[in-house]
């Protein structure tokens, strides 16, 4: 099958599967209070259709939005990159965000740095770009820069 076809699966996948574990923000995040979790937003919803160890990441090419939880902030590129610190932002009333169910990884960074290094993130990794710089790539940069591997 050529990636077309794959890719054209894989939104149908996508777009229809439904998932119990929805949340706003982590529902375990209380006993990892220096915890950073990786989340998920259905993408067609998104789009309006119905020494050390390595940085913990995620794929890149997924057909969902992902999103970065971390001391009661949410931090995303959609573009542009941007943070939230409210349970309900813009996009989670209509596409819940399904977390995964244990921190990816733990952090010492200031949320202020965290911000900081979004507020950033275009004039250093350049705009959006679906391919090459997307919502996955942001998410794995912020992970890299919550555990130390990127200042």
């Amino acid at each position: 099958m050529n990636k077309i076809g794959c890719l054209a699966i894989m939104l149908v996948i996508t777009t229809v599967c439904l998932v119990d574990n929805e949340a706003t923000f982590p529902p375990n995040r209380g006993s990892t209070p220096d915890g950073f979790w990786f989340g998920t937003q259905n993408l067609g919803c998104m789009l309006g259709k119905k020494g050390k160890r390595a940085a913990p990441s995620r794929g890149t090419l997924d057909l969902s939005h992902r999103v970065i939880y971390y001391r009661g902030y949410v931090f995303e590129q959609r573009p542009p990159p941007r943070w939230h610190n409210t349970p309900e932002w813009d996009s989670t009333a209509k596409c819940p965000v399904t977390w995964e169910r244990n921190a990816a990884g733990r952090s010492k960074r200031s949320v202020q740095s965290v911000i900081n290094f979004t507020n950033g993130y275009t004039r250093r990794f350049g705009g959006y770009n679906v391919v090459f710089n997307n919502c996955h790539h942001f998410a794995n940069r912020v992970s890299q820069f919550l555990s130390g591997e990127l200042n």
